[in-house]
């Protein structure tokens, strides 16, 4: 994986990043207000050489400095514990006031800062002095000698009221925002590798191994359009017409196959061959998934000149090749061009079949499908020894667009079938050992020229019911 999609990763996952800092900041926030807080008392006494040790002016300084560590090993001495601990006003153990004094040397001075830190001010407070205070009494001069020719006398006692020095909120905000920013670097790639879609659309070119040929969105995204600007997508159905190859046609026929990805793809099938129509292309649409079609839609389709639709129902069976080259090929052969559409190839891979009469595949798809729904296109387009020409990238569909039509008591849609437009196609196919096989067809045949109704008029009607539809 390269940088850069790593940085696209987080770019994309940016929410999940952003999250874990603030929660990190509330966290460390509510850290701070919530732990006990240490208070911090300073007390300091200055070293220097006694009258009556005979050291000079000039040597005064490098003797001093020799018995510093002396001096400070004392302080974290157990016998100076005991004599801070047996002090009047303390109320710590030994070992407690071992764990909280501690002497540090003014750099650059002979002064030793003494730091006594507790829960309580006034008990820190009091440590700090009673520690100053016997570290200038006889107990040092004990401890180094008679002779150490030393003077420790208190420079100045610990302020009235300890600082807090812990926690501290200014702190504790920084270090958990910084711990949440680290975790949501972390969380953010392992969010985006177990997320069932693909929501970065630069992820689908790979999957399928095929380019984006168009896009046919209401309001494409800023990466969308960028692609659209520099890769040369197409925005309108004469582009991807024109991109497929398939504009001018005027002999022979041309198969394609509309694989749809989540099931999509009704609205540009029928905008692919009503556009086809209008630049004089005889066209049938033929419908693997029609329990997911809008029937009354395609009966209105049907009704414009030069384009068929052909339902075709399996009667709840498994769609053979056999079977569909037997029904399809031979009323069809006579189109210009003829769209297998399959709404949803992966969840209906019996509609394969189609992919066997067909010369070229297009994938459409949402901008986030489900990886493992791409996945299984591709294999199934793979199987069938035909590679994608490209995809194309559609809006989701909308709920409740669908027209409400009467249903019987098994929740099939009745009433929309045209008696008159519709004849049923009987194909029966002679297996090995078995008896036959019967499949049937719904076929709606194209109207007669007088049918009253051509492409202009339906395309007005559907760009009324289809707004913010890139042209």
């Amino acid at each position: 994986m390269s940088s850069e999609q790593i940085l696209r990763i987080f770019v994309i996952r940016r929410w999940w990043i952003i999250a874990c800092v603030i929660i990190g900041a509330i966290v460390g926030t509510a850290l701070a207000f919530t732990l006990p807080r240490i208070y911090d008392a300073r007390s300091q006494v200055i070293v220097s050489v006694s009258e009556d040790s005979g050291v000079s002016a000039a040597e005064s300084a490098t003797y001093i400095d020799d018995r510093m560590p002396t001096l400070l090993e004392i302080s974290r001495s157990v016998d100076f514990a005991t004599e801070v601990a047996d002090a009047k006003g303390i109320d710590r153990s030994a070992a407690e006031i071992r764990d909280e004094l501690d002497a540090t040397v003014v750099p650059e001075t002979t002064v030793i800062e003494i730091h006594a830190s507790d829960r309580d001010a006034a008990q820190a407070r009091i440590l700090a002095d009673q520690a100053a205070e016997i570290m200038s009494r006889s107990f040092v001069a004990d401890q180094l000698g008679a002779a150490n020719g030393m003077d420790v006398s208190i420079l100045q006692k610990a302020e009235s009221d300890g600082a807090a020095v812990f926690p501290d909120a200014q702190r504790f905000l920084v270090f958990g925002a910084l711990a949440g920013l680290v975790l949501g670097l972390i969380v953010a790639p392992i969010r985006h590798g177990f997320d069932p879609r693909v929501r970065d659309n630069s992820d689908i070119p790979a999957i399928l191994g095929a380019e984006l040929l168009a896009v046919r969105m209401a309001k494409p995204g800023r990466s969308i359009r960028r692609r659209i600007s520099c890769g040369g997508a197409a925005t309108s159905i004469s582009g991807l017409l024109a991109r497929l190859g398939l504009i001018g046609r005027s002999r022979g026929t041309a198969n394609l196959t509309q694989c749809g990805v989540g099931g999509v793809g009704n609205e540009l099938a029928a905008d692919i061959v009503e556009t086809a129509a209008a630049s004089g292309m005889k066209c049938a649409l033929v419908s693997a998934d029609p329990k997911a079609l809008n029937t009354a839609h395609y009966r209105e389709l049907s009704q414009v000149t030069g384009i068929s639709v052909v339902d075709v129902n399996s009667g709840g069976g498994t769609l053979t090749v056999r079977g569909l080259r037997a029904a399809l090929s031979s009323p069809l052969e006579h189109f210009d061009l003829v769209v297998f559409l399959s709404t949803d190839l992966a969840a209906h891979p019996e509609t394969c079949g189609f992919l066997e009469l067909s010369d070229l595949a297009v994938v459409v798809t949402t901008e986030s499908p489900e990886r493992a729904d791409l996945r299984a296109t591709q294999e199934l387009l793979r199987a069938s020894d035909l590679r994608a020409a490209g995809f194309v990238l559609v809006d989701p569909p909308a709920r409740g667009n669908r027209a409400q039509e009467p249903r019987n008591d098994l929740g099939e849609d009745l009433g929309d079938r045209d008696s008159a437009s519709a004849a049923d196609d009987t194909v029966t196919e002679g297996r090995a050992g078995e008896g036959p096989v019967t499949e049937e067809f719904d076929m709606i045949t194209a109207p007669s020229a007088d049918s009253g109704q051509d492409t202009a008029s339906l395309r007005l009607r559907r760009s009324r019911s289809t707004e913010g539809e890139l042209p």
